[in-house]
């Protein structure tokens, strides 16, 4: 709920405006951290690239330059959207796009104006309604012809008729169902499967095919040293928090050279205001990669960016 901030170039001066406040044609700068505040067409990039994840999908950083190379505007590299982060480099940009005019604006707004329709369950106790009620109108009408032939009062008929109608009246579906539904959320909270709405229940029951994006929905993209090579063989990364897992030769050479390394060649930074998180939980401003071997070697040497 921060509010975004981008630094703009207008008239020649160098100003610090709310995301917002931006307008078509406003030259942007970014840096590696930055959130992209709107789409923007590239016009200058040192080593840029860009997380489209969030996007895309895509879980590798996207570079980005001011060379027009594909009619696709997702795909061509002279154009960064809204909403994705700059994981490295710096770049200046012209904005194309603001607010609902962007690609991101305008997922959301396909993805908000989408028609639900009816659930299958809906579907199945109108058919079950429709049945019900024609036959129970059949049956009225037809007690209701019998009782003047037989030579009952056409009071007495009416009454056959109403008797009839409202006794095939299924006055515990309701209950029935919903009590079902309740029963299945229930199972699945234990499971820790939050259900809000029971009629999802039996959605879910009917699915055959489930086709999900895995970056960001399936997976967290965060990846986590698992194996070291030094001293000639390969080594388990011991991935605890507090260490206690695999243990290793930390004093060896061939260790303290790949330590250095994974430090110094490393432009991955961790966020402030997160002194009471785990070091694996952190979040971590760069690429995937670099994050991972920071995190590795903060776990094993300790503050390593002092």
């Amino acid at each position: 709920m921060v509010p975004q901030f981008a630094t703009v170039i207008r008239e020649g001066e160098k100003l610090t405006l709310r995301a917002e406040d931006l307008v078509l044609g406003d030259v942007v700068e970014v840096k590696f951290g930055d959130r992209i505040p709107a789409d923007i067409r590239i016009i200058e990039s040192r080593g840029f690239k860009v997380d489209n994840s969030s996007l895309t999908g895509e879980s590798e950083p996207q570079s980005r330059g001011a060379e027009f190379t594909n009619e696709n505007p997702l795909e061509t590299k002279n154009l960064a959207f809204f909403s994705t982060n700059a994981v490295e480099g710096t770049a200046k940009g012209v904005v194309i796009s603001c607010g609902d005019n962007t690609v991101m604006g305008r997922i959301a707004g396909l993805a908000s104006g989408l028609d639900t329709g009816e659930t299958p369950i809906a579907k199945e106790i109108h058919h079950f309604i429709h049945l019900i009620t024609g036959v129970a109108v059949f049956l009225g009408v037809t007690f209701f012809v019998i009782a003047f032939i037989l030579g009952y009062h056409w009071l007495d008929a009416v009454i056959f008729l109403i008797g009839i109608i409202v006794a095939n009246v299924p006055e515990g579906l309701l209950a029935t169902v919903t009590v079902c539904l309740t029963l299945t959320a229930k199972r699945m909270a234990s499971k820790n499967c939050l259900v809000k709405n029971l009629e999802a229940v039996e959605t879910l029951g009917s699915t055959s095919t489930i086709c999900s994006d895995k970056t960001g929905t399936l997976t967290q993209n965060r990846m986590t040293v698992a194996h070291m090579w030094f001293d000639n063989q390969i080594i388990e990364a011991d991935t605890t928090e507090d260490q206690s897992g695999v243990q290793y030769d930390r004093t060896s050479p061939g260790f303290k050279a790949l330590a250095r390394i994974a430090t110094l060649c490393n432009r991955a930074e961790f966020k402030g205001g997160q002194e009471g998180v785990p070091i694996l939980k952190k979040e971590v401003s760069g690429d995937a990669s670099e994050a991972a071997l920071l995190k590795c070697m903060e776990l094993a040497l300790g503050d390593v960016l002092n």
